[in-house]
């Protein structure tokens, strides 16, 4: 094993090394990925420039027929690695060489696509994989090869219209290797040899390994009853002779390193120039046509880097193999890690491990590396309550008085007053679900498929479905009383599409929000808004209360470069806001070209919690029950993608966190002895009926809420957290709780075991920001 380097060097302007970098959450995350039993072995390699800070070899290259060690030098089947380290390259020198032109049609470089359904697929769209093209080649279309290949995918249609969307497309970069081969005269593998392996001294890359290399190659698993060593693992690649543009490469953690250097160096390495250094630039540039998440034949933020990315800095790059490969690069710190597995040896398994391992290794990286700026002093210890008036520095308003007798009227309510008047002679899509109903329990699709002058055409419904009880992906369907069609916005598609959209003249969103930023409805709406817009359909949200209250801001403001389904925007974890100002400010700060208009709710004030409006509770979704859960849910629910329950499948949850392993008492004290206000802690025994760990005995804690104001979920979790760590490191998983924290400061500085009050610090380093842009946005006092 390599010696650890210490690091001392101011590296860029948002982060800085370590001082000592620690690796030992890679040692246990590789450690236990073998011990598991799915993945026989792993080799990681992590650098800065020219140093090797780390690499380490664990497990086994081969199980079967006789087993052999894993070591450094083992030569792996990089599967889709090929995209960015080979195919890419291989791309980008011919632009340097005045070859290709990014934004040349494909037509111009193989004629089969010179139609005119791929005038709009360019070179720049195959390589951020929204050209339009299918995921995978149609069955049949690469038999024999090129140039047939060529001309049966040409003869097949597009899935989507380039640039409107994005799918990652083995079929598009098949399409760049032989655009590769027609340009430059030699086939993929002879083009890089030429242009990358023999420049930079590459011992063991290459496309189909032989002889004594062989030796050395982890094999994949059984095909035809022969096991797979030093052929290529993609069946797709095999068909195409084993080079192709989309797998097919075989390489090493040295040579990987080496190609990393030569790409943070700026295309050159040793003296040996592949890529001018602008071409580098305008390779890992974010690309717009996908709205940023993804550069030239790199993942950057995309749906696809969830294990990665949330853990390197923000311009970083990389990219994944089947296999069970991973390269993830931040050209600001100079820094790449290289992660590589056998994982389907011998039998095509380890596909959950793999996604763990990566996790766990990208996270013990990225905290073992990167330092944020310095903490904000104003910040740095804040984990008491608000102060009753003023401008408390916790995200609060001042306290109003209660108003819990007040009539509260939601938007919903004063359409009913008004007779639906803004409605007439609308054809309305109604966006909306079982919490949809006015204060005398009707609901919102009756009264507007009974409004005067109104037409209800269409239906749309969220995660949970219609009736908010589902807990998979939703279906389409029709209503039964209104007969009216009911789309479904979580199934394959989660955007209202144009035939879901035809003959609409008005959209209306009425859904109950519990203000929490990952909560999926909020997402829902800024699709819908995003959609209206590109069609010029007006928007109407009928406002609702925040359950929890529209005074307290809590949690980091979310990385704005990792948006997802359940990151929709750049929000503290507990918003402040409703639903309504929500819509808001996203029309506003994203600049959307959506005619909204928010019908406000009456007689609400900030201070009010849902059950001092005097309207009635629906579950806005199966596990939130009641106000208590739906406030411990803002914090507790980070803890959801971890290995605990937090006491789904029981009666009561998100007030329950639990796993067979814990020492239920000394959670409680550990955690109690902190004196978190405004909750209480008691051991706990309990058994789910489903989600982790459904039928089996779990010892943990119940949340006792004693003063609803005082509490601090965020905190709560991360005490939580923080004790379980502790207590369990063996056993605990913590990583997984930045898919839903996406704040990159604060989880590494958990990760990195820093003190409650520093994470809370780090958490909370943006509420000033975050208060001074919802300040244009509010309704209510």
């Amino acid at each position: 094993m390599i010696a650890v380097v210490v690091l001392l060097t101011l590296t860029g302007p948002s982060q800085i090394f370590a001082n000592v970098p620690d690796f030992t959450g890679v040692d246990e995350a590789a450690r236990d990925a073998v011990a598991s039993g799915e993945i026989p072995g792993v080799v990681v390699l992590v650098g800065r420039g020219d140093e090797t800070l780390y690499h380490r070899a664990w497990g086994w290259r081969t199980l079967v027929p006789t087993p052999v060690p894993m070591t450094i030098d083992t030569i792996f089947d990089i599967a889709s690695l090929t995209k960015p380290l080979g195919t890419t390259i291989a791309v980008m020198a011919l632009v340097d060489r005045g070859a290709l032109k990014l934004d040349a049609p494909l037509g111009s470089y193989l004629r089969e696509f010179r139609g005119r359904p791929f005038e709009q697929v360019t070179i720049h769209r195959i390589l951020t994989h929204s050209a339009g093209f299918p995921a995978l080649p149609p069955n049949g279309t690469l038999n024999g090869g090129f140039p047939a290949a060529a001309r049966a995918l040409a003869q097949r249609p597009l899935d989507y219209p380039p640039g409107t969307g994005f799918q990652y497309s083995d079929t598009g970069f098949i399409l760049l290797g032989e655009v590769v081969r027609r340009v430059s005269g030699e086939p993929l593998d002879r083009y890089l040899e030429r242009i990358l392996v023999r420049p930079l001294g590459l011992r063991d890359t290459t496309f189909r390994p032989s002889g004594v290399m062989r030796a050395r190659v982890a094999p994949t698993e059984f095909q035809n009853g022969a096991l797979l060593q030093g052929q290529v693992h993609d069946p797709r690649a095999r068909l195409l002779g084993g080079v192709a543009g989309h797998a097919g490469m075989f390489s090493t953690t040295d040579d990987l390193a080496r190609i990393c250097r030569m790409l943070l160096d700026g295309g050159e390495l040793d003296g040996r120039r592949v890529l001018r250094d602008s071409t580098v630039r305008t390779m890992w540039a974010r690309a717009p046509d996908v709205d940023g998440a993804r550069a030239l034949g790199w993942d950057m933020s995309s749906s696809f880097s969830r294990a990665m990315a949330p853990f390197f800095p923000p311009e970083s790059v990389g990219h994944t193999g089947f296999t069970g490969t991973a390269v993830w690069i931040d050209p600001p710190t100079r820094t790449y890690m290289i992660v590589l597995t056998n994982r389907v040896h011998p039998s095509g398994g380890g596909a959950a491990r793999i996604r763990e391992l990566r996790i766990r290794v990208a996270a013990a990286v990225g905290a073992a590396l990167f330092l944020p700026p310095s903490l904000p002093v104003s910040v740095a210890s804040a984990t008491g309550p608000a102060a009753d008036e003023g401008d408390t520095g916790d995200g609060t308003l001042p306290m109003l008085p209660s108003r819990a007798a007040g009539v509260v009227r939601t938007g919903l309510d004063v359409l009913v007053a008004q007779n639906f008047a803004p409605f007439q002679g609308h054809a309305v899509g109604l966006i909306t679900n079982q919490t949809g109903i006015d204060a005398r329990g009707r609901r919102a699709i009756d009264l507007f498929a009974s409004a005067p002058g109104a037409r209800l055409v269409a239906i749309f419904s969220p995660e949970h479905g219609l009736t908010g009880d589902a807990t998979t992906e939703v279906p389409h369907g029709r209503d039964a009383l209104t007969g009216v069609p009911i789309w479904s916005l979580y199934g394959p598609a989660r955007r209202p599409t144009p035939e879901m959209l035809r003959g609409v003249s008005v959209l209306v969103f009425d859904i109950q929000d519990i203000g929490v930023r990952y909560y999926t409805y909020l997402t829902t709406l800024v699709y819908v808004m995003e959609e209206a817009g590109r069609r010029g359909i007006p928007v109407v949200v009928l406002d609702r209360p925040n359950p929890i209250t529209g005074r307290i801001v809590e949690g980091p403001v979310m990385d704005p470069d990792l948006r997802s389904f359940t990151a929709p925007h750049e929000l503290p974890v507990r918003t402040g806001l409703t639903i309504g100002e929500f819509a808001r400010m996203v029309a506003a700060e994203r600049k959307l070209p959506v005619s909204l208009t928010v019908v406000p709710v009456a007689g609400w004030e900030r201070s009010r919690w849902y059950d001092e409006t005097g309207l009635p509770w629906v579950n806005p979704s199966p596990n939130i029950r009641s106000v208590t859960e739906a406030l411990l849910y803002s914090g507790i629910g980070l803890l959801e993608g971890t290995n605990l329950s937090v006491g789904r499948g029981t009666d009561t949850p998100f007030e329950l966190v639990g796993a067979p392993w814990i020492d239920p008492h000394a959670l409680a004290d550990a955690l109690n002895a902190q004196r978190l206000p405004g909750v209480r802690f008691e051991p706990v025994m309990f058994t789910p009926t489903d989600d982790n760990y459904a039928r089996v005995t779990c010892w943990g804690v119940r949340l006792a809420v004693t003063d609803r104001a005082a509490v601090r979920p965020v905190t709560v979790a991360f005490a939580v957290a923080g004790a379980l760590r502790t207590q369990h490191r063996d056993q605990f998983r913590p990583e997984n709780i930045q898919l839903l924290l996406v704040h990159r400061p604060t989880m590494w500085a958990f990760l990195r075991s820093e003190p409650l009050d520093r994470l809370v610090g780090w958490a909370e380093m943006e509420r000033a920001s975050f208060l001074n842009r919802r300040a244009s946005y509010l309704i209510y006092p």
